[in-house]
């Protein structure tokens, strides 16, 4: 017999309590693990009404402590689970891990895959980056690339980068200042 949602839920959300950033490696597989039953509740109260009421009552009893523990009018399913199962240390990420559930969803990953697909492909951000934006620019101090160059210290040089969807830039060209 499967969990009510709400114990679902309940799971999900002790489990990302228990989530700590000590092991960079381990802790985003241990976050993977709280992301696939987010993706389950986000399934089964998109094919279930009753599940749906359950999730919105079960956020609305949670206690308040002032810190946005609401979700806006018109928020999605997504919104709403992740910030329940985010509520402690990890609410500054809920709106992320809801738009990681929302691209899993279009790119047809199911929440028994989830796990799976994150450990291959690049994690949360795989799916985070693959968003459309609205903007078609972006603003970075620290820029990311996608394999490590070798370059003279004491020279100037020149990299014409291409953005990609893994969070890191992919270098197209290098040129060496004469």
């Amino acid at each position: 017999m499967r969990p009510s949602v709400t114990t679902l839920a309940m799971d999900a959300r002790q489990s990302a309590a228990d989530v700590v950033a000590r092991h960079k490696k381990q802790a985003s597989f241990r976050l993977y693990a709280v992301l696939a039953p987010c993706l389950e509740i986000c399934e089964r109260c998109t094919r279930n009404l009753a599940d749906l009421a359950e999730i919105e009552a079960l956020f609305r009893q949670q206690p308040h402590d002032g810190n946005r523990r609401y979700v806006e009018t018109g928020s999605d399913i997504f919104v709403l689970v992740c910030r329940f199962v985010f509520s402690g240390t990890n609410r500054s990420n809920a709106i992320r891990y809801s738009q990681c559930l929302r691209e899993a969803v279009k790119l047809g990953i199911a929440s028994e895959n989830l796990e799976a697909w994150l450990r291959q492909n690049g994690g949360v951000n795989a799916l985070y980056f693959r968003r459309p934006l609205a903007s078609r620019t972006s603003t970075a101090r620290t820029l990311r690339l996608a394999r490590s160059i070798t370059f003279p210290r004491d020279k100037p040089f020149t990299l014409t980068l291409q953005w990609g969807t893994a969070n890191a830039f992919r270098v197209i060209d290098r040129e060496a200042a004469e």
